[in-house]
């Protein structure tokens, strides 16, 4: 998997793969899916259902392959997709415009994940607030609840866990599908967490849970391909994690993420932003005094973001290991974590 994800990475940079399609069995267009949107970009006037399918399909195939191959690969072949998505949409009128929205909307969203997970978070903002206003101008409420959580996410990553908390409130309140509610309010649960509400947060987490195992599958937006029961587990461990106030509920914490880990699908599992959550368990491992299992995490998560060049995580690694370090200078596992980030 991650030879293969290398493999991929260089075709991205070299321009072998500029997009992607959705099928789930290679990485080109068709000859007739190109020269379709070929022609539509030349004249927006000839848009049709045909050319919206296959700007979703690209659109489905790009997340994927930003599973295997890290964001910053995928960044520029998205930021194309997405001129090309708002470009066209000028042009559209009636029911064809609404679809076309949607697809605009969750092609913004898309772009600013990347540049969320790339440390470019003004840009992720503007492109999270025109995923907003694109998901109200395709009537659909999932959408838009959508762009809300991605909003409370970057408010998650910067720091700012008030507006988190009312962003994900906002999404609960409009979101209508089990995956896009079950998102917002876990996320909402994470915020809680960090401010210290303990009932709240545990409350709103398994609220999530009951959600996701009630609800009806296949009425999510298609950015929300990944989520399940497994990644739901892993952000109760997160939680707990917040929550945690000695070294048994730190473990508690490590062992739910890491276990939900486990039972992912491996290509989600070797992704970059999975690979992140390892890191969060390896920290909970280690603050649950064990090194050997933390050492065991920070060396799979760093095998998985040497590979995509995910820096973000990679510095989240070399973090916790220091913190080992410090504690275990000579645990050899440890100076086996060190060595690794060294030839790194």
């Amino acid at each position: 998997m991650l030879e293969e994800a290398a493999s991929i990475t260089r075709a991205v940079r070299r321009g072998e793969v500029s997009a992607v399609t959705g099928n789930g069995d290679g990485w080109q267009r068709t000859p007739d899916d190109e020269e379709r949107l070929i022609r539509a970009a030349r004249n927006p006037s000839r848009v049709d259902a045909a050319v919206v399918a296959d700007l979703s399909g690209t659109l489905a195939g790009q997340r994927r392959i930003e599973d295997m191959i890290g964001s910053a690969a995928i960044i520029e072949p998205a930021k194309e997709q997405l001129k090309l998505a708002v470009r066209l949409l000028r042009e559209a009128r009636g029911s064809l415009a609404r679809d076309l929205a949607a697809t605009a909307s969750e092609t913004s969203q898309f772009n600013g994940w990347l540049h969320t997970a790339t440390g470019h978070h003004d840009a992720a903002g503007a492109l999270y607030d025109q995923a907003l206003r694109l998901g109200i101008q395709a009537g659909n409420a999932d959408l838009t609840a959508t762009a809300l959580s991605m909003q409370g996410h970057l408010a998650w990553v910067t720091g700012d866990i008030g507006s988190m908390a009312a962003l994900s409130n906002a999404a609960v309140a409009m979101a209508t599908a089990t995956g896009t509610r079950t998102v917002a309010i876990q996320q909402r649960g994470r915020a809680l967490a960090i401010m210290g509400d303990k009932s709240g947060a545990l409350h709103a987490v398994g609220e999530a849970e009951q959600v996701i195992t009630s609800g009806k599958s296949g009425d999510d937006p298609d950015s929300l391909y990944f989520y399940g029961p497994e990644i739901l587990r892993m952000q109760r461990g997160l939680i707990l994690a917040y929550l945690a106030d000695d070294p048994t509920a730190y473990l508690r914490a490590a062992n739910t993420v890491s276990d939900a880990i486990e039972a992912l699908p491996s290509a989600v599992r070797d992704s970059e932003w999975v690979a992140w959550y390892g890191v969060r368990a390896a920290a909970a491992f280690a603050a649950g005094c064990e090194p050997d299992a933390a050492s065991m995490g920070l060396r799979q998560a760093h095998a998985i973001v040497a590979a995509t060049g995910g820096l973000k995580t990679l510095g989240e690694v070399a973090r916790v290991h220091a913190r080992m370090a410090a504690k275990w200078p000579t645990n050899p596992r440890v100076v086996e974590v060190g060595e690794q980030i060294t030839e790194y």
